[in-house]
């Protein structure tokens, strides 16, 4: 299997992540939340620079193979502060693809920020057959809490694609959508990420995140709700579900704060 790798390229930030850009993701979290927003800067804005235009020729290498579809595998994102994702902010990019799957790595340089994207590449026969973990009981700690989340319209979906620049036609095209194997247009797994950091914030106001990891498992469908549920397993880790009213697992993100 070919595989093609783009390694270490350093790349200037030419637009950055704009501090009206961080508050609206907050909005739509807390809005999908029914939550108060207090202006948090969530870690997941990191994801919008994925569309900054310094990018697009590293875009370019995670073209989906003809034939498939990319579905977003994993995310982490480690040690973002405002200045990491600035306008001139100097990232180190290195990319590795395949006809299977792709791996995005970001590096802000003289920092600890990371990010690091994986999506599969998929055929509309492997989709249809996907079948996602059931959520169970046990898999929480003590004192864990669920929020239910405003049902994810079209326009919710069409705010979070527009702010991360995220032209993937799953989350905006229902045509492309139902070609791939899903009953509808899905949501961006960022977007369920953003969910989870806004539920563990406000659980907790004073923490500061400094890693997030997520592995997606299912879709969200357009105009379903969702359940974010919280189960704090350490001092400084939180694991949060993302479950379906059919109790299937869409997400599992790891949350880590400071102690």
């Amino acid at each position: 299997m070919c595989q093609a790798e783009v390694g270490s390229q350093l790349r200037q930030l030419e637009n950055g992540v704009s501090e009206n850009d961080s508050l609206a993701l907050s909005e739509l979290a807390a809005e999908l939340l029914q939550l108060p927003c207090r202006g948090q800067r969530l870690t997941t804005r990191a994801a919008f620079l994925l569309g900054d235009s310094a990018l697009a020729e590293v875009r370019c290498n995670l073209t989906v193979p003809d034939g498939t579809f990319a579905v977003q595998e994993s995310q982490r994102i480690t040690g973002i502060e405002d200045h990491a994702v600035a306008t001139g902010a100097n990232v180190a990019v290195s990319c590795q693809n395949d006809a299977s799957a792709a791996r995005l790595n970001f590096q802000v340089k003289d920092t600890e920020a990371t990010l690091e994207t994986r999506v599969r590449f998929l055929t509309s026969d492997a989709i249809r057959v996907l079948i996602a973990p059931k959520f169970q009981p046990r898999m929480l700690g003590q004192g864990a809490q669920s929020i239910p989340t405003l049902s994810l319209t079209t326009p919710h979906i069409a705010r979070y694609t527009t702010l991360a620049h995220d032209s993937n036609p799953l989350h905006v095209d229902k045509a492309a959508a139902q070609a791939a194997g899903f009953r509808d247009l899905i949501a961006p797994g960022m977007l369920l990420c953003a969910l989870a950091e806004m539920a563990v914030v406000h659980g907790n106001p004073q923490a500061k995140i400094h890693d997030l990891r997520a592995r997606f498992l299912s879709p969200a469908l357009v105009n379903t709700s969702v359940q974010v549920v919280v189960s704090q397993t350490s001092t400084t880790k939180s694991r949060v579900f993302v479950v379906s009213d059919a109790h299937d697992i869409l997400a599992i993100v790891d949350i880590f704060t400071d102690a």
